[in-house]
């Protein structure tokens, strides 16, 4: 018979999914930095934007803005997904380690 033992199933779950999790954590530093980029962008345009008399540069920078805000947009929308995915993660880490400990073969000693 080949068949894994069910405990080292679960070992082997739970590793990859903290290699997961850690894989995702790492890409919510970029998507948090990516955002942090273009609100800062879009903050500094609209300040630029309450200066500027000129109607054809202020609907330059309007365009502008717009383009920011967009990508802002996405950025936090790709946030959002990311943080869904850890949390997902971690609440299966958490149902692994019970089942792990629950199939760990208690000591002979507590028999009584």
């Amino acid at each position: 018979m080949s068949s894994v033992h069910p405990l080292e199933k679960l070992k082997e779950d739970y590793v990859k999914i903290e290699e997961e999790l850690q894989r995702l954590r790492e890409q919510k530093k970029v998507l948090d930095e990516k955002f942090s980029s273009a609100l800062g962008e879009e903050k500094k345009i609209t300040e630029e934007m309450r200066k500027v008399r000129d109607p054809y540069q202020y609907n330059k920078m309007d365009m502008r803005l717009n383009m920011v805000s967009r990508s802002r947009r996405e950025a936090e929308s790709q946030r959002e997904e990311n943080e869904r995915k850890i949390r997902g993660y971690e609440e299966e880490l958490k149902i692994i380690k019970k089942r792990i400990e629950y199939l760990k073969p208690k000591s002979a000693g507590t028999e009584g």
